[in-house]
């Protein structure tokens, strides 16, 4: 019998893996020929692994955002309908409010316009940092990867989550560095993480934000 909060999930598959979700649920993917026996020497096998994804989940928090706010730059900013904006969407950082006649509160509506707002700032910041660093890049594109904050291709062409917009500004500067540094270092190796400290001293409070928070953008 399964823990509970354990699925399987049998499929036409050479392998069986396993899969931990953010609430704490396991999927295992395995073999049609799998059996109950085979399932459970996988768990056992896995069970340090599953206790730690689990640990590693469990360590995450949710920033609460009230109904009328939207997180934007890590702050919650206060959101109120203006007739007085036709087609602008003005944004005090000192106050920390938001005023627009389109109804930022609507998903998809917000969804557009962070997406623009991602857009001119990462571009900016990218190009900001690529000289000042000295790490040119190709192209930069903004896309909406589900499990990368950020990617960079073998031609220098740089991809940017446009959820990383909601994060703080150091934050988004170290995923921007992270990428540029494999403009150099295409893999992850000791060189690699020595390249990006030189140049993104707080890298590793960056990443810890996006351990604790990531699940919030």
């Amino acid at each position: 019998m399964l823990p509970e909060n354990y699925t399987v999930i049998r499929r036409e598959v050479k392998n069986a893996r396993l899969r931990v979700c953010e609430d704490g649920s396991v999927q295992l993917f395995v073999p049609l020929s799998f059996t109950d026996d085979d399932i459970e020497r996988l768990l056992q096998k896995k069970a340090k692994w599953i206790a730690s994804k689990r640990q590693f989940f469990g360590q995450k928090t949710k920033i609460q955002l009230r109904r009328n706010e939207l997180l934007l730059f890590g702050n919650r900013y206060a959101y109120f309908y203006s007739s007085q904006y036709q087609n602008k969407v003005i944004v005090n950082h000192e106050s920390k409010t938001i005023q627009a006649k389109r109804d930022l509160l609507d998903t998809t509506v917000q969804e557009k316009w962070l997406k623009s707002v991602a857009r001119k700032y990462i571009l900016s910041r990218t190009e900001t940092l690529s000289e000042a660093l000295l790490l040119p890049y190709n192209k930069l594109y903004i896309r909406s990867q589900k499990r990368k904050w950020g990617n960079c291709s073998s031609e220098k062409n740089i991809s940017i989550n446009w959820r990383l917009i909601k994060a703080p500004e150091f934050v988004i500067d170290y995923v921007i560095i992270h990428e540029l540094c494999h403009t150099v270092i295409m893999n992850h190796s000791a060189r690699f993480y020595t390249l990006l400290r030189s140049h993104c001293p707080d890298g590793e409070q960056a990443q810890a934000w996006l351990d604790r928070y990531g699940n919030s953008l």
